[in-house]
């Protein structure tokens, strides 16, 4: 295999796809061909507008792939030919600026050990599902840092796909959860696989919803949606010494009143990022239906249609969740 394509933004709000030649195989790399790849709506389509500073045009995105391995470097260790594999990033051509991304490819080059080496997707796992897997691992990141006990009270604002792997791992620990959004989409898709309430705070007032269940508030706010203006209707949420995370990534300055805050006395967590040990932990809530992120899949469709789904993501097209898209279409 010698050339490759890849989804590219070559300049703000532009997506589509291009072919390059594929860079020689280094030693410690191995081949994989792509079945899948999910999207990150949050990190793609700051990327796409050119609010990810540490990005430069032109870009290849995309950070959570799954493909079979078909080609094995002379010190790579680890992988077998035909194996299913979850990658993070691919070595492109000198053409394109570098970057942590990389993995909306048919095919990557990516080293077979370090903290960015494939993770081995288990027999039996949802390959569409797994291809989502990144997110719900920021999830568990979060969820770990928060010691949720049985009987919490836990608001999740937010049912993009961090929210909602948020909110079922947080049920998952015997919690109480409260999943709010104004996609009504994305609340019957919480209700279904991982919420115990939903509110469309269009709607219903959501400190109302809260105290309707505990007084005193919330002991957990999960925040996810990455609007700065949020912080303090979070923190109005909180019981005393309640705990709040900021899971979203915020390319706005937070400020906050320190008085109110005080008040509350809360202990607040941020979370960015996952590791190989939560994803693979991730991988196998899925394969186990633990964690159910297929029927959070919106969008499964051929590559050659990421132009007009990144359209409708820049549109802020509340249907769409879940997009994963499919390779096959290429070969």
């Amino acid at each position: 295999m010698s050339t490759a394509t890849a989804i590219v933004f070559p300049s703000p709000r532009e997506a589509r796809l291009e072919s390059y030649e594929l860079p020689a195989p280094r030693p410690d790399e191995i081949l994989v061909r792509t079945e899948y790849s999910g999207v990150s709506q949050g990190t793609e389509i700051w990327a796409l507008t050119g609010q990810r500073r540490e990005l430069t045009f032109p870009t290849v995105p995309g950070y959570q792939s799954v493909g079979v391995v078909e080609g094995i470097g002379c010190d790579a260790s680890g992988y077998q030919a035909g194996q299913r594999v979850l990658f993070a990033s691919s070595r492109l051509p000198e053409t394109y600026p570098p970057t942590w991304m990389g993995a909306h490819v048919s095919y990557a080059l990516t080293p077979a050990a370090g903290e960015r080496a494939p993770i081995h997707v288990p027999d039996g796992c949802d390959p569409v599902a797994a291809a989502l897997a990144a997110l719900p691992a920021v999830s568990l990141r979060g969820i770990k840092m928060l010691g949720i006990r049985p009987g919490d009270l836990v608001v999740v604002t937010g049912q993009g796909l961090i929210g909602q792997g948020s909110a079922q791992l947080a049920r998952s620990r015997g919690a109480t959860v409260i999943a709010s959004d104004i996609s009504e989409t994305r609340l019957r898709l919480s209700g279904d696989v991982g919420a115990d309430h939903i509110v469309n705070v269009r709607e219903q007032d959501l400190g109302s919803a809260v105290r309707s269940l505990k007084p005193a508030g919330a002991d957990v706010v999960i925040e996810t949606t990455g609007r700065a203006d949020q912080f303090a209707p979070c923190i109005d949420l909180l019981r005393p010494l309640g705990h709040l995370l900021l899971q979203g990534w915020y390319p706005d300055p937070i400020s906050f009143d320190f008085h109110a805050t005080h008040l509350k006395r809360p202990t607040v967590a941020i979370t960015c990022g996952f590791d190989a040990d939560e994803t693979a932990t991730v991988l196998g809530l899925m394969r186990r239906e633990e964690l159910r992120f297929r029927p959070l899949v919106t969008d499964l469709t051929p590559v050659t249609a990421a132009p007009r789904l990144y359209a409708r993501m820049l549109a802020g097209d509340p249907d769409v969740l879940g997009v994963v898209f499919d390779w096959s279409v290429l070969r």
